[in-house]
């Protein structure tokens, strides 16, 4: 990090990225910071107010950084998308992403959203439903949908238990992956959260200054394969990641919800 250098944390949650580049950038790097969650956005405004006119903090989603930052007049020495699905939202923000909690069917990054997980269980078609689990990769995706759309007319789905059940009675186990893959499809759908990638990656390019780099840390394939091919085949981008870099063991041994990580960097040409 580079005093006079403008950063950007497009994914904030509870401040630890942003606070680690502030700190870097120290004593005159400015910062701007998008953060789509109401109550993270919250959290991390007040963590990171010390840093006065140094931050700049958005209550959005990374889709408009383009946009705000063209508003700014600003180009940007470098940009952070950490795409994992923060301890606080899983653990502490009531809004249904945990398999191991029994909560309300949301899944909802941000309030500002229509459609939540418990609608898309209970009001989408056959046809919709099987095309949210076969993007999302789940097993026996097609069946495991018509199970759900004939469940439903028993009882519709209310809690994230509800689901879990349902889980249980047809692939006949809970293994945690499973729940994961499941759940994830679902948090997919309501946040849209490829095709928000996929504008993220064709728009972020143009407002980073050249030799100005980009770092995406992707937590599941259908992701890393859209920001992979997304730098392998953009002429504005140098790929500096042959290969993806990966968590050591140390710190998979700090923080296990790390193993899965990967991280693509780019530089503008």
């Amino acid at each position: 990090m580079e005093k006079d250098k403008i950063y950007v944390d497009g994914t904030v949650g509870l401040g630890g990225h942003s606070e680690a580049i502030l700190e870097a950038s120290s004593p005159t790097g400015i910062l701007y910071g998008f953060e789509w969650n109401e109550d993270s956005f919250k959290l991390a405004k007040e963590r990171l107010s010390k840093y006065g006119s140094r931050i700049k903090l958005f209550n959005k989603s990374f889709i408009y950084i383009k946009e705000e930052l063209k508003k700014q007049g600003v180009l940007a020495d470098a940009i952070l998308l950490d795409l994992g699905i923060s301890s606080f939202l899983l653990e502490g923000s009531g809004r249904g992403f945990s398999f191991q909690k029994d909560e309300l069917l949301d899944m909802r990054m941000s309030y500002t959203i229509d459609l939540t997980a418990k609608k898309i269980l209970n009001s989408y078609t056959f046809e919709e439903l099987k095309q949210v689990f076969l993007k999302g990769e789940v097993p026996r995706a097609e069946k495991f949908a018509k199970f759900i759309c004939e469940k439903r007319k028993r009882e519709p789905f209310e809690t994230t238990q509800d689901l879990v059940k349902a889980v249980k009675e047809f692939y006949k186990t809970s293994k945690k992956d499973l729940l994961a893959i499941i759940f994830q499809s679902l948090r997919i759908e309501v946040n849209q959260e490829l095709k928000n990638l996929e504008v993220a990656l064709k728009e972020l390019p143009d407002i980073l200054k050249p030799s100005g780099r980009i770092a995406i840390i992707s937590f599941h394939s259908l992701e890393d394969r859209l920001v992979k091919f997304a730098f392998k085949g953009d002429p504005r981008i140098k790929v500096l990641t042959k290969k993806p870099i990966i968590p050591s063991q140390e710190e998979i041994k700090r923080n296990p919800r790390a193993r899965s990580a990967k991280m693509r960097v780019g530089e503008r040409i």
